[in-house]
């Protein structure tokens, strides 16, 4: 992004990242909740945040190549990473949430149920959000590069596809609705009381 903002002359389309960090291996025009994921991550082009391809493969979202059920399980994926990556644990560990929920009560006598571990992540979620919002981010943010939604995927399974604008758009508006923000991608106050995170509801930008 950075080498492309000082060549200019039209280098900016060959920038392929998000929020400033470019692309991991993962093709999102053969992976339609890739490209949310992408779009919604905290840190920019990150697969770690949520990763889709294998139940996109596999046939539980649905049909592969569709972007119906692809916020919700972005979402709930980001959430769970989100408590995962606060027990300082191995993304690739072939462990569930289960697990980590046992591991947390016997290492700190605490006894979280899983839908109260979730909830930590959720509230994790919302409070990176706000430090984003804080410095600017909001839905302007949450994109793709202009070759993702204009070249078409050259071969493969998937050949032909784009992710079009209008098709972002309907997943981001969905996602938006599920976490709780507004058409802008921001926290609303409700929300944020709801996560017992009003101590940021001041943080909220001002019409």
């Amino acid at each position: 992004k950075r080498a492309s903002e000082k060549l200019g002359r039209g280098s900016e389309r060959f920038a392929m990242h998000v929020k400033g960090m470019e692309l991991p291996g993962y093709e999102p025009r053969g992976s339609f909740g890739m490209a949310l994921a992408y779009a919604t991550s905290d840190r920019g082009g990150c697969h770690q945040r949520a990763w889709t391809v294998r139940a996109e493969i596999e046939g539980r979202l649905g049909p592969r190549f569709s972007i119906e059920g692809r916020a919700k399980f972005v979402k709930e994926t980001q959430d769970e990473r989100a408590a995962c990556f606060s027990l300082v644990l191995c993304d690739f560990a072939p462990l569930e949430v289960g697990h980590f929920v046992d591991m947390l009560n016997a290492a700190t006598g605490f006894d979280f149920s899983e839908e109260e571990y979730l909830r930590a992540g959720e509230r994790i979620w919302n409070l990176t959000r706000m430090f984003n919002v804080r410095e600017g981010v909001s839905r302007k943010d949450d994109t793709l590069p202009p070759r993702l939604m204009e070249e078409p995927l050259p071969d493969g399974p998937g050949a032909g596809n784009v992710i079009t604008r209008d098709m972002l758009d309907r997943m981001l508006d969905e996602y938006y609705e599920l976490r709780g923000w507004d058409s802008n991608g921001v926290p609303t106050p409700e929300k944020l009381k709801e996560l017992a995170l009003s101590e940021l509801i001041s943080d909220l930008p001002r019409e």
